[in-house]
């Protein structure tokens, strides 16, 4: 070993063990090997070294925001500033909550359209996608997101913001775990419309209006671990005529959340199809979840029976 490689590994073992803001000591002896330390009495003429610890490995994205259309010439009517900070804080969560490894950077460009209208033509005439059913939309093919600034009879400006940031959860889902089914794909994306950040720590809160649909309707619906198992385009066709899929899934991922080893299961299965795993979530749930299969049915039937009223909030 050079005497330069065993420098390098010498000063990479003294970071690990320095505290933030420790000098470090770089001297060379008189056979020219260069060494390090923390106290600058180990030799004479010994120099400081100054270091630069990042104390965190996050590091915020530059999202683009593009007014399309009639919006164009006029005043952003959203807050551009609070709109690249939702999105930051959506990627904060798949890599901090989820543990993520973000070995690269999924491109983040947002089109917002006046009103609903504009958004369906922009969308179809740009991409060809027929969005008439959709309150926004990610495209996977170019990495970007559309949506419109939504009627005070949808939820106004918040339910806007709400959609950029379930759309972002597409982008980053996509980017990284192509295989993921659509449940958990769109349950998680359900979450990050309540995601906000209070005192430094992330917050999600209970969706209202999933809560509220599935108490409805999910009582005759069908079992849990069927659910889990129905196939994407299914999936998507059945969700368009009513929407359930879309709230059950939310609520599934929302009671999972909620509790340690759900979001255990959570987070296995996020790094499961992000690896590339090929296998079906019902065998996945089996080898998870604490109990397996059956003991997720359980909880899902009794948490549907109580109301789905606890909790009110989860912090992260």
């Amino acid at each position: 070993m050079s005497p330069l490689s065993a420098a390098a590994i010498g000063l990479s073992l003294l970071l690990c063990i320095c505290p933030a803001g420790a000098e470090v000591y770089r001297w060379v002896d008189e056979k020219g090997q260069v060494h390090f330390s923390d106290r600058s009495a180990s030799a004479a003429g010994a120099e400081t070294v100054q270091l630069k610890v990042r104390a965190s490995q996050w590091q915020k994205l530059d999202i683009q925001v593009i007014q399309q259309g009639s919006l164009q010439q006029q005043a952003p009517a959203l807050d551009v500033e609070r709109i690249r900070q939702d999105v930051n804080n959506v990627y904060r969560f798949y890599d901090q909550v989820m543990y993520f490894d973000f070995y690269r950077q999924v491109p983040v460009k947002i089109h917002l359209l006046a009103d609903r209208a504009e958004y369906i033509r922009y969308v179809q005439g740009r991409y060809g996608v027929d969005a008439t059913r959709s309150l926004g939309i990610y495209l996977a093919q170019p990495h970007e997101i559309v949506v419109y600034l939504h009627e005070d009879r949808m939820g106004g400006l918040e339910s806007t913001y709400a959609t950029i940031r379930h759309e972002a959860s597409h982008a980053i889902l996509h980017s990284l775990a192509e295989l993921m089914p659509v449940w958990l794909n769109e349950g998680m994306s359900e979450q990050m419309e309540t995601l906000s950040q209070d005192e430094g720590q992330l917050l999600i809160t209970a969706h209202r209006h999933n809560r509220q649909y599935c108490l409805a309707a999910c009582s005759s619906g069908m079992d849990v671990l069927t659910f889990v198992e129905i196939p994407g385009n299914e999936w998507q066709k059945s969700n368009h005529q009513n929407g359930l899929n879309q709230s059950m899934s939310g609520q599934l991922v929302y009671m999972l959340l909620a509790s340690s080893y759900g979001r255990s299961l959570i987070t296995r299965l996020l790094q499961d199809y992000k690896r590339g795993v090929n296998k079906r979530s019902y065998y996945l749930l089996d080898e998870h979840y604490i109990g397996g299969r059956n003991a997720l049915r359980v909880h899902w039937q009794r948490w549907l029976q109580q109301g789905m009223t606890a909790p009110q909030a989860i912090r992260f």
